[in-house]
């Protein structure tokens, strides 16, 4: 239905007090000014009824503005909620994406850095595998040298030893009573049964002088053990010990019998060695001696030592009578 229009102010505002006036009031007037009372009636009807309209309408303008007004301080507070949210995303979006690029630029350096120490390790450690490559091939030609000036021999003999011969006399588990004339002239200075544990090697040293032979043999009871032969040899701050027979395995089949010359004094190493098994224990039989050259050979030697040094002083004093002659002034010419 439509709406009436809303009346002045002024009448708006005297029309409550004229309904606020006591009945007694209207009526006295009324009756002072000669109204009809039914006429009168019939106008504060229609005035109640407009009265009634107005102040709905009113009410509803009133509370319609002060929704809007709320909705629009309600959208202008979410506004300003949404934008500061999204300028604190964006901050936090700025320094988490500033912080992305240090961590990175970080890990690049540190990646690079990486790089850079693993080569320079690389390089070292290759350097430093040359290096050791050429010292053991040194050593190894060396030692073959060694070995060969010695006349080094080794060698294998097939034999049966009974289980009872392993009694811990090792001439008899060797059976050195049958190589009797081998072994006579020789200074035995090592005869046992020894008992090599797994993961271990047993040496023995051997001071050998100039032109003596150093001389061994020895049999493993069960399975193989290794043996080899290295040098021992005084440095600065210790001693170091080079090889000059490589390990090799031999069977327990075998009796195995070696011998070297000394080219100068030596120390020589012995070693059975079972580091390669991690459970088996090794029982070996061994000897070891030492065998002085012959007297006419030591003779034959210091007599081409003395004919050296002999040799080597006339040599020295014919260069110093030259020098002399060629340093003296030449005669003068008589006047």
């Amino acid at each position: 239905a439509p709406v009436a229009a809303p009346a002045p102010a002024e009448a708006v505002s005297n029309q409550p007090a004229a309904a606020a006036a006591p009945a007694s009031d209207r009526e006295g007037g009324d009756s002072a000014l000669g109204e009809d009372p039914q006429h009168d009636d019939a106008d504060r009807g229609v005035l109640g009824k407009w009265k009634d309209k107005a102040s709905t309408t009113m009410h509803k303008v009133a509370e319609m503005e002060s929704v809007q007004k709320g909705l629009l301080y309600a959208q202008a507070v979410q506004q300003k909620v949404a934008e500061s949210e999204r300028v604190q995303h964006s901050v936090e979006y700025v320094k988490r994406k500033a912080q992305e690029v240090q961590e990175s630029e970080r890990f690049q350096k540190t990646v690079e850095a990486a790089k850079d120490t693993a080569k320079v390790v690389t390089e070292k450690t290759a350097h430093g595998i040359e290096i050791a490559k050429q010292r053991t091939q040194a050593f190894r030609e060396k030692a073959g040298e060694v070995w060969q000036r010695g006349g080094g021999t080794i060698s294998k003999v097939r034999a049966s030893v009974g289980s009872m011969s392993w009694r811990g006399n090792a001439r008899e588990t060797l059976d050195i009573a049958a190589r009797e004339e081998q072994w006579r002239n020789i200074r035995v200075q090592g005869a046992e049964e020894i008992c090599v544990p797994a993961r271990s090697e047993h040496t023995s040293a051997y001071h050998v002088s100039k032109g003596s032979t150093l001389r061994w043999t020895f049999r493993v009871k069960e399975h193989d053990v290794g043996f080899g032969v290295r040098m021992r040899v005084q440095e600065w701050g210790g001693s170091r010990e080079d090889e000059v027979l490589p390990v090799e395995r031999y069977d327990c089949a075998d009796t195995i019998a070696g011998s070297w010359v000394a080219d100068e004094d030596r120390t020589m190493i012995l070693a059975f060695d079972n580091r390669y098994s991690r459970l088996r224990s090794k029982t070996v039989a061994y000897l070891v001696g030492t065998e002085k050259p012959p007297v006419f050979s030591e003779v034959a030697a210091a007599a081409g030592e003395v004919a050296a040094s002999a040799g080597a002083a006339a040599a020295a004093v014919a260069t110093a009578a030259q020098d002399a002659v060629t340093a003296a002034p030449p005669a003068e010419a008589p006047a």
